[in-house]
């Protein structure tokens, strides 16, 4: 089936042809659920991506339904366009718009020029550019759609680093009358909200603490799954609270920021923008913005809105480590 009224009809020996037999020189992404492969289509010429299942039962045939239900009947500039489906048999294959800048996790942590490349104004951009995505997913669908893996890997980047989200193979959709959906545990460790562990409840709230996870991880170019190396700081969301608690938000930057005095952003808006990002990874769910609320307030900085002050970080929801201890 085709979702996309300007693309033709795509046939299983369509796609075995534009993979090259799905050759595995051809593979650019390896997902939890299967491999995706960079493809020209043989009818027009143009460049997608098609992901081609795992072949594991009802896993599979699960993420497949799931990524259907959602990106199969929506369409936003934030979000990656799925164009068509082939299903024959067991195979189940999924075809997406070619996103050419590949990954955020690919610019900030494997290419060696990414992180130079990522000024500040382009961060910002692809942080508001998120949040605007997931703030349509929650509020904007009907029914809302819950994406439960927001990280890195599956922000893509288009042509002109304009962000979009991927994978919605853990999707769930969700009416608006309801806080959330029982569900099996799902995410990357590391972005997935502290509350999963214990109620395996889907959440928009959940979402906004892996988006708030991502943030930090654009800003600082640390890995969320890496344990801080501080004392009586494990994770990368608490060091960034107590760092912002005490003024400290720009060392927590990107040490790319911090070794040329050109690149450095306004303290101004560091502080707004980690103020943000810990509003989101706040570990009560109900005290945690919403992606509405995160897409406007990163709006103001983008714009520089010189009436934008940040809030402080309440003394009830910091940390209380000695400031003495941090090495940064």
């Amino acid at each position: 089936k085709v979702f996309d009224p300007s693309l033709a009809s795509v046939s299983m020996s369509d796609l075995v042809r534009a993979t090259n037999n799905f050759d595995p020189a051809r593979v650019i992404g390896d997902g939890g659920f299967g491999l995706v492969y960079f493809a020209t289509l043989p009818l027009d010429g143009r460049l997608v991506a098609v992901k081609k299942l795992a072949l594991n039962g009802m896993q599979g045939k699960r993420e497949f339904e799931a990524e259907m239900e959602t990106l199969g009947s929506i369409k936003h500039p934030n979000l990656v366009d799925l164009l068509a489906y082939c299903k024959i048999d067991d195979d189940r294959l999924l075809v997406y718009d070619f996103v050419e800048n590949g990954s955020l996790d690919a610019w900030l942590h494997e290419k060696e020029d990414g992180p130079r490349t990522l000024d500040w104004a382009m961060r910002l951009k692809i942080a508001r550019g998120g949040a605007r995505g997931l703030s349509f997913l929650h509020n904007d669908c009907t029914p809302h759609v819950i994406h439960r893996d927001i990280k890195s890997s599956n922000i893509l980047l288009g042509k002109d680093f304009e962000p979009k989200i991927a994978d919605f193979g853990l999707a769930r959709l969700m009416s608006p009358m309801v806080s959330h959906v029982s569900t099996d545990a799902a995410g990357t460790f590391g972005y997935m909200a502290p509350e999963y562990n214990m109620t395996f409840a889907a959440t928009k709230q959940g979402d906004v603490y892996s988006f708030g996870t991502v943030m930090l991880e654009l800003a600082t170019r640390r890995r969320p799954d890496v344990l801080v190396e501080l004392k009586g700081v494990r994770t990368l969301a608490r060091w960034a609270a107590l760092m912002l608690k005490h003024g400290r938000a720009t060392e927590l930057l990107d040490p790319i920021f911090l070794s040329n005095a050109h690149a450095r952003p306004p303290s101004h808006q560091v502080r707004a923008y980690f103020q943000i990002a810990c509003d989101c990874v706040r570990e009560v769910p109900e005290e945690r913005v919403t992606m509405r609320q995160v897409y406007e307030r990163l709006s103001l900085i983008v714009d520089d809105d010189s009436t934008y002050t940040p809030t402080t970080v309440s003394n009830k929801h910091a940390h209380r480590e000695d400031i003495g201890e941090m090495k940064a």
